[in-house]
């Protein structure tokens, strides 16, 4: 993958295939948005928002800080990020749907088939700073060509390292693992120089949603996309997938990762490389904020391809929609563009200390306090979301195919499962078409 491709990307939670069933009534995405019942973009309507909870409390900030400088206002409920997917089911249902919406990215493919959007592609490609946007949640929220969604809140997947780990372990600290050679040596070293508790590397071995997080990002750099002719075939089973297993199954038979790995469901996931145990951890940008305390030096790699010539990222977050109900389009419209301007780029979600959506802002005055959120932001123009409807059956579902595959060639050694895993999700694909 190239520094100019433009990617898709993805989240982790997802919620029950049975609440998209409910949307099968409404199933042509929605027109361009024309016009409101005002005639004004910012003339003191009264709008309704979903958004799912953060630990952060993000979108809330977002919303406030809208209403405080605009006329229009709006209201935000906050909704359960595993109930999310039901309430938008039976709204959607019912016509009862709220004026926007921001959704986990990795569901909005179905939304959009679902036709619950409204066409935003010409004001989209019209803002000034286009090219700068995080293109994986636009290329996410699109079909046939057409936009229904632009960033909201994103973070990215990234390679976290353990600088005091590599310093003792004799490797270079301003140097972090940019290829699987490097992944491979360099945990086994960090792992014999410490010994005791610490291991070089670790993953959840029992989490679908960590490993489509950390992966997809290599196999996006290597140009293997797990998904291809928009979202309906499983590209699963090539050089990218058994490299990348390859590599994990020899980190384990190497003893670099501890045995808790095989178990791990993604509770635990962060918690020994927080208390410097871990040299090497697959991970994401929702770390730094944990680590702003850290009691050792910690850098952060992109997530790079087998052989280190291409890197890119899983894009995670949500974006924000106008629902096909609204009455209020051209006040949504205002509400989702300004959501893209430096007044809340940089002025909320930059200085709460989450990652902007557009990449023109990686060195804003408070992300460019932190080397490692300008290296993330920057990876965004890189970064990929895979696309499919059939994502949370295949990939998030704990008893699905993509946790399965995983868990037999890494701890089973069983060469036959990727060409067994790609067949299954498929089949999960198929079966949400």
């Amino acid at each position: 993958m190239t520094g100019t491709s433009r990617r898709r990307s993805a989240g982790i939670i997802v919620g029950a295939a049975a609440a998209l069933a409910l949307l099968a009534g409404c199933s042509t995405p929605g027109a361009a948005p024309s016009g409101s019942a005002t005639g004004e973009a910012d003339s003191g309507a009264e709008l309704t928002m979903w958004a799912r909870n953060t630990s952060n409390n993000l979108a809330q900030q977002i919303v406030d800080a809208y209403n405080s400088s605009h006329e229009n206002h709006i209201d935000l409920t906050i909704v359960p990020s595993d109930s999310y997917q039901q309430k938008v089911a039976a709204a959607a249902a019912s016509n009862t749907l709220p004026d926007l919406l921001a959704s986990d990215v990795v569901n909005s493919p179905n939304y959009v088939h679902q036709g619950l959007f409204q066409d935003i592609t010409d004001k989209v490609k019209s803002l000034s700073f286009y090219d700068d946007l995080s293109h994986a949640h636009t290329d996410a929220a699109s079909s046939g060509g057409k936009i229904y969604g632009t960033p909201f809140l994103v973070d990215s997947s990234l390679v976290l390292y353990n600088k005091d780990l590599f310093e003792k372990a004799g490797l270079d600290p301003e140097h972090g693992p940019a290829n699987y050679a490097e992944i491979l040596s360099d945990a086994k070293a960090i792992r014999k120089a410490v010994g005791g508790d610490t291991y070089g590397f670790y993953f959840g071995g029992n989490c679908p949603g960590c490993n489509a997080y950390t992966m997809f990002g290599n196999l996006a750099a290597a140009g293997d996309e797990p998904f291809e002719q928009g979202g309906a075939k499983a590209n699963i089973d090539t050089k990218a997938m058994k490299a990348t297993l390859d590599l994990y199954r020899d980190l384990w038979k190497s003893g670099a990762v501890p045995e808790s790995a095989e178990s791990e469901d993604g509770t635990n996931w962060v918690t020994a490389f927080n208390e410097g145990k871990i040299g090497i951890l697959p991970r994401g940008s929702a770390e730094f904020a944990l680590l702003k305390d850290a009691t050792f030096d910690w850098g952060v790699a992109a997530l790079p391809s087998p052989d280190g010539d291409a890197t890119s990222a899983f894009i995670g977050g949500d974006v924000a929609s106008i629902s096909k109900t609204s009455q209020h389009a051209a006040e949504g419209w205002d509400f989702l563009q300004w959501t893209l301007t430096e007044a809340n780029q940089v002025d909320v979600i930059a200085k709460n200390g989450s990652l902007p959506s557009r990449v023109d802002f990686a060195d804003n005055e408070y992300s460019k306090q932190s080397p490692q959120a300008v290296q993330a932001i920057k990876g965004e123009a890189t970064g990929y979301t895979p696309s499919t409807r059939g994502y949370g059956n295949a990939i998030n579902n704990s008893n699905g195919p993509w946790l399965a595959m995983i868990r037999d060639y890494v701890f089973n050694g069983n060469d036959g499962a990727i060409r067994e895993g790609e067949k299954k999700i498929q089949a999960a694909i198929d079966a949400a078409q």
